[in-house]
C-alpha cells in the first residue's frame, strides 16, 4: 500500500518539483545570474568528476605502480644476493646449528623478529625450525645469506606479504 502523503519516486516528481520550484526561482534571476546557474550546473559536476573520481583513481595507479618497482628492486636484489650465496659454495657449519643461527640473527639485527626457534626432530642431520614475524624484507634476506655463508643450508622456506610494506612473516627449516 502506498502512502497518500508520500508519491513513489518517479521522474514525473523530478519534473513536478523543476516545474513548481525551481523553474519560477530561476526566472527570477537576472539574465547574468541565470548564465551564472548554467555554468555552474555544467562546471560542479565536471569537477566532482576530475576531483571526486579521476584524480582519487590516478593516484591510487601512481602508488600501486611505486609500490611495483620497490618490489621489483627488491626481487633484483635477492636474485643478486642468490647469486652471490650459489657462487661461495657449502662450507662447514662451525659449533652446533643452533648457535651460529643466534649469532647470526644477533648479527643481522634480526634478532628481536625471531618468535620461535626449534630443533627438528627425524633425519640424519639436525635441523632448526625459525619462524620470524614483522621482520624487514632486506634484513631477513641478509640474514639467510649469512647463514648461507656459514654452511647452513636452507632446506624450506616460506616467505608472507603483510600489510605494511618491506615488512615479510617468515618459516624456514635449515640444517
Amino acid at each position: 500500500m502506498v502512502n497518500p502523503v508520500m508519491k513513489p519516486f518517479s521522474f514525473s516528481f523530478i519534473h513536478d518539483v523543476w516545474q513548481h520550484h525551481a523553474l519560477p526561482y530561476y526566472q527570477q534571476l537576472a539574465e547574468r545570474e541565470q548564465r551564472l546557474v548554467a555554468w555552474a550546473a555544467l562546471l560542479v559536476p565536471l569537477m566532482v568528476l576530475i576531483f571526486g573520481v579521476m584524480l582519487p583513481l590516478n593516484d591510487a595507479r601512481m602508488a600501486k605502480e611505486k609500490s611495483l618497482r620497490t618490489l621489483q628492486q627488491q626481487a633484483q636484489q635477492a636474485e643478486q644476493w642468490t647469486q652471490e650465496i650459489l657462487k661461495q659454495g657449502v662450507k662447514k657449519p662451525r659449533g652446533s646449528i643452533m648457535t651460529v643461527v643466534d649469532q647470526q640473527a644477533r648479527a643481522q639485527k634480526v634478532r628481536p623478529f625471531i618468535t620461535s626457534l626449534r630443533p627438528q626432530l627425524g633425519g640424519d642431520k639436525a635441523r632448526l625450525w625459525i619462524q620470524m614475524k614483522q621482520a624487514p624484507y632486506t634484513e631477513s634476506v641478509k640474514f639467510y645469506q649469512a647463514l648461507a655463508s656459514q654452511g647452513i643450508q636452507i632446506v624450506q622456506i616460506k616467505w608472507q606479504k603483510t600489510p605494511i610494506l618491506g615488512v615479510v612473516n617468515v618459516q624456514a627449516v635449515v640444517q
